[in-house]
């Protein structure tokens, strides 16, 4: 079973989908921790965007655990994550989420 360890900034799904990919890191360093809550941007589910400008987008079971992360935070803007993944039949499953300052 493989395991992976991914750190980057939170952006929901439609963010993701609304922005151009070369400026998405650039928007998930300034992603705004009230819009990651809006109803339909919780609905929408959850990425991460690394470092490295690597887009990975998470199971839904991971919206959960992000949305009480960032309820957490007292970060405004860039909400940067440590998600954990399992892989599970074949897809990555996160497994747990936490603040890295």
């Amino acid at each position: 079973m493989a395991t992976e360890t991914v750190e980057g900034y939170v952006i929901d799904v439609g963010c993701i989908r609304k922005n151009a990919r070369d400026e998405l890191l650039e928007k998930a360093q300034t992603h705004s921790r009230e819009c990651a809550l809006m109803g339909h941007c919780v609905e929408s589910g959850y990425g991460i965007v690394t470092d490295e400008d690597q887009l990975i987008v998470l199971d839904a079971e991971a919206t959960p655990d992000i949305v009480t992360t960032v309820e957490r935070s007292d970060t405004e803007e860039g909400i940067r994550l440590r998600v954990e993944r399992d892989e599970q039949d074949g897809s990555m499953e996160t497994t747990t989420v936490e603040e890295v300052e």
